[in-house]
């Protein structure tokens, strides 16, 4: 984008909230308001209107907001004069393509359905911000998606027999001023308690609230489409229709086409005139692309080794060399107790896949030695318990006979699952019951459905890696650097807890999870803080950390004025807090000197990198081409100075060509850290997703927020098991149970 001036004119007046309305109510349909700070700025739509403001001169640079708001509501204008029969939502800017071809269930449907039911792409336009070659400049970011709209409202649904009891609602919020041509907002209000002639009673953040049936919808979710097609059709149907629009999103996110219509849109954006009428205007080129610095990643080896001699680029061939990084030095369980319970039907399948896990599989390359030689251990024990049943109550009387029968205690469990598990409540479900009771009495457990034990070639040798982590072993870590004495990475993660879904906003509470690491990747504990209402997340976020800030530093011997560097990674941060909370920490230590940096992550943006040189590579198993356009994992982009995009599934990571494209991590500095090193930082992200122990892959999260994304959902629904106690799992506190 070219903005062909430095100074430029705009309209405004003293704000008040009165004086605004009175303002869209009166001149929307040519003018644009929006407020910064003490003043009204206004955007005639031509020239010709008269003024309603005084004029003033402004600095493009020294005024990033009033610029980025002037182009956000002067590209709307030239949008809508161009296509006035296209009703898009305002920021971001996103509007419903228009082809057949990009609602993907149009040709599945029976034809009474077709205008009811759409599954179409939707355009997201993005004005960004960016440094390219050294100058801050404004950006159009383009991105779509696909997304569910059933367009009748819920009295309709109810006429025609559809029970809308206990599903989740929504209503339409329209903007008096602007309602014409601006898209409504879809608001999300809570679950349907009951319903009352026209009425419904909607379980919302505010209470019980009653609303007029025909101004309800449902929300716009797949569980909600798939109710809905069932009710109309049947289930067989219903499932069969979308299985194939679900094929259809693969193949419609191929990144060639994906490419090619982003290159489209910009085309067609490029050719429009935008310019209001002060003067202020611009241009978008046509190419699409923009070029930004790039950082110089090195790819990670492995370390198997304390003596920093034993690595490997790979972590399966430097296990099946070295051994893993612990043994004989910290890994106390060499001779692993095993419970397995599996139901009658599937005990040969089980004993036989026991076997394969102990002894290797001679058809599984990367684990023809089998967990014992792989893992240096001595001995493996297995207690096969059988049972009648699947039901949940079979299962746990079976878990908790041999759990207390047996004197020596067991060090892990492998249990046998079923996928139709999922669909059960966490109470229900056989998962969450049995490790809620493991967990309990001190015991890890790995869970394998009867078909991975049947065949277990693609399976086993992650199977041994998650079980060898959830033992209390480091199967490998990451060469780290001697600079400095000391460093941690912490994952700092948070977690609502409410009655339901939808309770009073005086309910909420936050737990916070966090994480710890060596710098080399070593995980050392995961703390949990107390479950507080939001006012008091902040105390009690200080005293978690403070508290095992104390029980590290005494563990690792840090002395008076040791230089301890301290890297905080989080998703999106609330509103700063966290940032503050850091700020008060460093200030408990000024016996350290202590330099810290505030690193967050996003995964939700409109970014995408397409590496138009890469003709993609063969597919292992098939023969098809994979991971075209896809750029190769560790290519990042710095958009500014402190923010960088970060590829992490490259051509060799997308399992087929019909996986579609995924986009890069958003890595942001945050400007109060004392440790602004990009390089630096980025590096160790990068490094820090090839430590997951989840499988040998790389992951998309580096393992800090991995883990703590981890430990959440789990303490989450374990918590909905009657008896459960977040308390259990603190003396597994070295342990990856949570894997």
């Amino acid at each position: 984008m070219e903005i062909p001036f430095e100074e430029f004119q705009v309209q405004r007046l003293p704000y008040s909230a009165d004086k605004l309305n009175e303002l869209r109510d009166q001149y929307n349909s040519q003018y644009s308001f929006f407020k910064k700070d003490d003043h009204i700025y206004i955007s005639p739509g031509s020239t010709e209107l008269p003024m309603l403001g005084e004029l003033v001169t402004l600095n493009v640079d020294e005024e990033p907001y009033v610029v980025g708001s002037l182009i956000r509501h002067i590209f709307f204008r030239a949008f809508k004069d161009k296509f006035p029969q296209v009703k898009p939502s305002f920021n971001p800017f996103t509007f419903p393509s228009s082809k057949d071809e990009h609602n993907l269930i149009l040709d599945e449907l029976p034809d009474p359905l077709k205008k009811t039911i759409t599954y179409k792409k939707l355009n997201e336009i993005d004005i960004k911000r960016a440094t390219i070659q050294g100058r801050k400049k404004f950006m159009l970011v383009i991105g779509s998606s696909y997304k569910w709209m059933l367009r009748q409202n819920c009295q309709k649904l109810q006429e025609n027999g559809f029970d809308i009891a206990t599903l989740e609602v929504a209503n339409l919020i329209r903007y008096q001023s602007s309602q014409e041509v601006v898209a409504p907002t879809f608001q999300a209000l809570g679950r349907v308690k009951q319903v009352d002639g026209t009425k419904a009673i909607v379980e919302t953040n505010n209470g019980d609230l009653s609303f007029p049936l025909d101004e309800l919808f449902l929300n716009k979710t797949h569980e909600n489409i798939r109710l809905y097609l069932e009710f109309v059709l049947d289930s067989a149907r219903a499932e069969n229709i979308l299985s194939r629009v679900k094929q259809k999103e693969f193949m419609r996110n191929d990144p060639t086409i994906l490419h090619k219509e982003i290159f489209q849109l910009a085309k067609h954006l490029s050719q429009l005139e935008f310019k209001n009428g002060d003067g202020f205007c611009f241009t978008l080129g046509s190419q699409g692309s923009t070029a930004f610095p790039t950082l110089k990643l090195e790819s990670p080896k492995y370390l198997f080794d304390v003596s920093l001699s034993k690595t490997n680029a790979s972590p399966s061939k430097g296990l099946m060399e070295y051994g893993p990084y612990d043994f004989g030095k910290f890994f106390e369980v060499s001779q692993p107790r095993v419970l397995v319970v599996c139901h009658k039907n599937s005990v040969g399948a089980f004993s036989q896949f026991l076997g394969r896990l102990k002894e290797g599989f001679s058809e599984a390359p990367t684990f023809a030695k089998g967990f014992v030689a792989m893992y240096r251990l001595h001995d493996m024990n297995f207690q096969i318990v059988e049972v009648e049943s699947y039901r949940a109550d079979v299962f746990m009387n079976a878990i908790k006979k041999a759990v207390e029968q047996n004197e020596g205690g067991f060090d892990i469990a492998i249990i046998e699952t079923r996928e139709e598990f999922k669909r059960l409540s966490p109470q229900e479900d056989l998962y969450w019951i049995s490790k809620a009771y493991l967990l309990q009495h001190g015991i890890t457990a790995q869970y394998i459905k009867e078909i991975n034990a049947r065949e277990p070639k693609f399976v086993l040798d992650s199977c041994a890696l998650q079980m060898y982590a959830k033992l209390g072993g480091t199967p490998w870590v990451l060469p780290s650097s001697p600079n400095i004495a000391h460093e941690l990475i912490v994952g700092v993660g948070s977690s609502l807890v409410r009655n339901n879904l939808y309770a009073g906003a005086q309910q909420h509470k936050l737990v916070g999870i966090t994480t710890f690491f060596n710098a080399d990747g070593k995980y050392i504990f995961s703390s949990r803080s107390k479950e507080v209402a939001y006012q008091d997340y902040f105390d009690e976020l200080l005293s978690s950390l403070k508290g095992s800030i104390n029980t590290i530093s005494k563990e690792q011997g840090w002395d008076d004025g040791a230089i301890v560097r301290i890297i905080f990674h989080v998703f999106k941060p609330m509103k700063n807090l966290e940032v503050e909370v850091v700020a008060q920490l460093i200030e408990l230590y000024p016996q350290f000197d202590i330099k810290f940096s505030f690193v967050s992550f996003g995964e939700n943006h409109p970014y995408l990198i397409f590496d138009l040189d890469q003709q993609g590579v063969a597919s292992r198993f098939i023969s098809t081409v994979k991971g075209k356009l896809t750029p190769e994992r560790g290519t990042n982009l710095m958009l500014e100075p402190g923010v960088c995009l970060l590829q992490l599934k490259g051509p060799l990571d997308v399992k087929s060509g019909k996986q579609g494209f995924t986009g890069p991590l958003v890595i942001r500095i945050h400007p109060k850290s004392t440790f602004t090193d990009p390089t630096y930082i980025v590096q160790q992200v990068y490094r820090l997703t090839n430590i997951s122990f989840r499988t040998f892959k790389p992951s998309q999260l580096p393992v800090s927020l991995m883990y703590a994304t981890f430990i959440t959902d789990q303490l989450n629904k374990l918590s909905a098991v009657p008896g459960w106690d977040p308390l259990f799992v603190k003396p597994l506190r070295n342990k990856k149970w949570f894997l």
